[in-house]
């Protein structure tokens, strides 16, 4: 009897420590350095936010972060089915808080809810939608930015050739819900992409023992591009991570000479 009460209490504090991680923030600060970065950029500061999913987005969380940010950037699964639509609208206010430009791209759990709703929310408060397009930043000296969202991948096809069409940029910024958009491409279209921010698989979520369904998350470049894949904000299906981190990214580009 006493081994069962054991066993009870050891798996009822595992499971609060999966509770925690799933929904203690961390906050990433990431530096990218690139020599194709255009000169008006050195110092371009962004916040990236992806699968928030039913997570209440931590007002605490956002306060952490000082200094300057210049875009805000929502990667994909800003909601999912059952989310009321009043909790997604207070998703968009607290990311306000920077009165910057924010950026949604599609996710397959936002195509999964009331994509209509959504669409007309994200309107409604000033989100710019990039699904197969794109939006040119300009800096104070006349240098461009391009960023290049693509659609996502389950409900609708990611077409890089459309949301190519009018960038002006010299440094092109790909939104990719899911990170394999971008390895699908061809290696040309790889070319012509400096850094992509991804999300989607939420580094596996679960792993055990280091496995899990996804490669953990993180930063890596590949064969001269910047690929950063977040875990994610929030969580599926259950309210539990493990070897996984719960995270938001904050940005800052630097230009290596």
């Amino acid at each position: 009897m006493i081994y069962l009460l054991i066993l009870g209490c050891c798996i009822f504090l595992f499971t609060l420590y999966m509770a925690y991680k799933a929904h203690h923030d961390t906050i990433d600060y990431l530096e990218i350095t690139d020599r194709n970065l255009p000169e008006g950029f050195s110092g371009f500061r962004l916040f990236f936010i992806s699968d928030i999913h039913r997570r209440q987005i931590n007002e605490n969380t956002l306060q952490l972060i000082k200094g300057k940010i210049d875009i805000v950037i929502i990667g994909g699964d800003l909601t999912e089915k059952g989310v009321p639509i009043k909790r997604t609208q207070n998703y968009i206010k607290k990311l306000k808080q920077w009165n910057k430009p924010i950026y949604f791209i599609w996710g397959n759990n936002d195509y999964e809810a009331f994509p209509d709703t959504i669409y007309h929310l994200l309107i409604q408060e000033g989100v710019i939608i990039l699904a197969n397009s794109s939006k040119d930043i300009v800096a104070n000296n006349g240098d461009i930015l391009s960023l290049l969202g693509l659609d996502c991948c389950k409900y609708q096809e990611a077409h890089l050739d459309q949301a190519l069409q009018g960038a002006k940029g010299t440094y092109n910024l790909l939104l990719t819900h899911a990170p394999s958009a971008f390895y699908d491409l061809n290696v040309d279209e790889q070319q012509v992409i400096h850094t992509v921010l991804a999300g989607h698989t939420h580094g596996g979520q679960i792993r055990i023992l280091g496995f899990g369904l996804y490669e953990p998350g993180g930063f890596q470049v590949y064969q001269g591009t910047n690929i950063l894949i977040s875990e994610g904000y929030g969580y599926t299906t259950l309210p539990f991570r493990l070897g996984t981190k719960s995270e938001c990214h904050v940005i800052t580009f630097k230009r290596n000479e």
